[in-house]
């Protein structure tokens, strides 16, 4: 039996919407002083000839504003694990110029991980396949519910938005920990022991299909209690092994998603362009609305992505049985493509439960 965490987490990282009143109390102002810095880093790496990939921190000297990026690191380390930065001036630069700067600043705070096979570092958020269920989510328009991703860290930058729809949305998962103690403490167990998950044909050499040990939706270690939630993954999965999952294994599922939405603890926003997003992917659940725009990489809604693992000796303690592949962030496999076609998977995702 997984050890349940019993206690009620008094952090800053168990925030609620009805707790910090509004967003701007997420918010950090970037000012004229920080944009003079950023595109002072851009114009030497420009003059060394580097590309995204070959850039690294030290590549990115900010020594006016490096201080200022320090207390972000720690708001998403120490405090309440998310922040939202207004903001880079998008409409002004060049999309490359946009994309080296946002990449510099997250070398401050992690080291970039590939998101997908196709090994793409920075993730283009961008409504590719419209509404194609078989396409990864952050390559159609599709609702998500609310989810972790692979990584320490997680980084939205908006560039464009859609016609309509798309709002972001943010809750945090230990908040949702507290409610779930204080009113069905019950549903802590199942929620700690686990699933198994569906890796969605981007498992690496040796891997199985699913998972060959349960992911704990939530786990603590030396106090610390994370979060690790796909939803779509674990119908997948259970899906794939012919195995349903008991009736009280879909009510604790179901209680944490219906708590984690709720009005008074999830904030739910539109990023303007020039708005970053940076959040604690052990603490914080993410998710978007559904939009409507016109798909493609140059038309439409547009975010960019990281996924970033944090620097070494500031990682939080983390039960490794989360981690869903043997490598951080997902490996690249090359010819492999990023849409997955199964014919019980993909009926899996026409009900609704949508993958990250």
């Amino acid at each position: 039996m997984a050890e349940v965490f019993t206690q009620r987490v008094e952090h800053p990282s168990a925030w609620t919407l009805d707790d910090i009143g509004a967003l701007d109390a997420l918010t950090l102002q970037f000012d004229q002083r920080h944009i003079d810095a950023f595109e002072e880093a851009f114009a030497q790496i420009e003059r060394q000839g580097l590309t995204l990939d070959e850039i690294e921190r030290e590549h990115f000297a900010v020594p006016a504003v490096a201080d200022d990026l320090a207390d972000i690191y720690r708001v998403l380390m120490e405090g309440r694990g998310i922040a939202l930065i207004d903001r880079l001036p998008v409409e002004e630069w060049p999309l490359r110029k946009t994309e080296i700067i946002y990449w510099g600043i997250g070398t401050h705070l992690g080291r970039g991980n590939s998101q997908s096979v196709i090994g793409d570092r920075l993730g283009y958020v961008a409504n590719i396949g419209g509404k194609d269920h078989n396409e990864r989510a952050y390559r159609n328009s599709l609702p998500l519910t609310l989810h972790t991703d692979a990584c320490d860290i997680l980084c939205m930058l908006s560039v464009r938005k859609a016609i309509e729809g798309g709002e972001s949305q943010y809750a945090s998962a230990i908040a949702v920990h507290n409610a779930i103690l204080a009113e069905k403490p019950e549903y802590l167990e199942p929620l700690y022991r686990g699933f198994r998950y569906h890796r969605f044909g981007e498992q690496g050499p040796g891997e199985a299909p699913v998972t060959e040990h349960r992911v704990p939706v939530l786990s603590a270690v030396d106090g610390y209690v994370s979060c690790r939630y796909i939803a779509g993954y674990i119908h997948m999965a259970y899906e794939e092994l012919g195995t349903p999952l008991s009736d009280f294994e879909k009510a604790a599922l179901d209680y944490f998603d219906e708590v984690a939405r709720r009005p008074g603890i999830m904030v739910e926003f539109t990023m303007e362009p020039g708005q970053m997003l940076f959040c604690n992917n052990h603490t914080t659940l993410h998710a978007r609305s559904g939009f409507e725009d016109i798909p493609g990489p140059e038309t439409g809604r547009l975010l960019l992505r990281m996924w970033l693992t944090a620097h070494e000796g500031s990682r939080r303690p983390i039960d490794p049985a989360i981690e869903m592949y043997r490598t951080r962030g997902i490996a690249k496999r090359e010819g492999r493509s990023d849409t997955y076609f199964r014919g019980k998977a993909t009926e899996v995702l026409k009900t609704g439960v949508l993958k990250y």
